[in-house]
């Protein structure tokens, strides 16, 4: 078990921060503008930019965390026509539905905020290892599960069918969970990337962009949001 707590960030968005260690979910600058900007901005919008109107696209979000980079993504597709998303998150330490409820995520979105709250229950109600349409053209399956267990073909065979357009890198930071930003992990994560995919990650850490570039991947260093000055942005080159 892992002693977690609620804290509000400083542009009012909760988020929880670990009792034992100095770390919390998001950015304690600001949970939801840090998710908008890096995941959202850099991410699936960069990614809409590429696209033809009409596609189908699947994401993999390594750290389900609070729901909030889920949330956003889930109501940018609302506004979106022609996108059907497949959106597979890999999550070690569930967020209780007490949690959920507690973190309130829906109020920060006042022009929406009913649509907001489906859409949070959705999230956090739906059933783990099942596929599920929490609206329409966008299926959420949420993975139970260590990453490094769930990328190992070995061991999950059935990674071998995903291929994935995006890829929400928001795990632990490095000093606390070193062995997920290792270059090996980065590699299985490589493999299953589509090409002309894209991986993003709040970590600009020397050790993390050698990591990337030694799996294959081309690395581009981001401006960041407040209080943190580059993120990171991972291509793989088409064929």
């Amino acid at each position: 078990m892992i002693k977690r707590n609620i804290v509000t960030s400083e542009d009012g968005s909760k988020t929880l921060r670990l009792e034992d260690f100095d770390e919390s979910y998001h950015s304690m600058f600001g949970a939801l503008s840090e998710s908008r900007h890096i995941y959202i901005g850099c991410g699936f919008n960069y990614l809409m930019e590429l696209l033809p109107p009409q596609n189908k696209i699947s994401i993999l979000e390594v750290g389900l965390g609070t729901g909030l980079n889920c949330l956003l993504t889930a109501l940018d597709v609302k506004g979106l026509k022609g996108i059907e998303v497949d959106y597979t998150t890999v999550e070690k330490y569930p967020v209780t539905k007490e949690e959920a409820l507690a973190l309130d995520h829906p109020s920060l979105f006042e022009n929406n905020r009913e649509e907001a709250a489906g859409l949070s229950m959705e999230i956090h109600s739906s059933p783990w290892g099942i596929k599920t349409n929490i609206m329409p053209h966008f299926s959420l399956l949420k993975v139970e599960d260590d990453l490094i267990r769930f990328i190992d073909k070995e061991i999950n065979p059935n990674v071998q069918k995903y291929q994935f357009d995006l890829i929400y890198f928001d795990a632990f930071a490095p000093d606390i969970q070193p062995e997920l930003w290792s270059a090996d992990v980065f590699r299985k994560i490589f493999e299953v990337t589509k090409p002309g995919g894209i991986l993003v990650t709040y970590s600009s850490k020397g050790i993390v962009k050698r990591a990337l570039r030694e799996a294959g991947f081309i690395v581009s260093r981001l401006k960041g949001p407040k209080g943190k000055r580059h993120v990171l942005r991972a291509v793989k080159e088409l064929l």
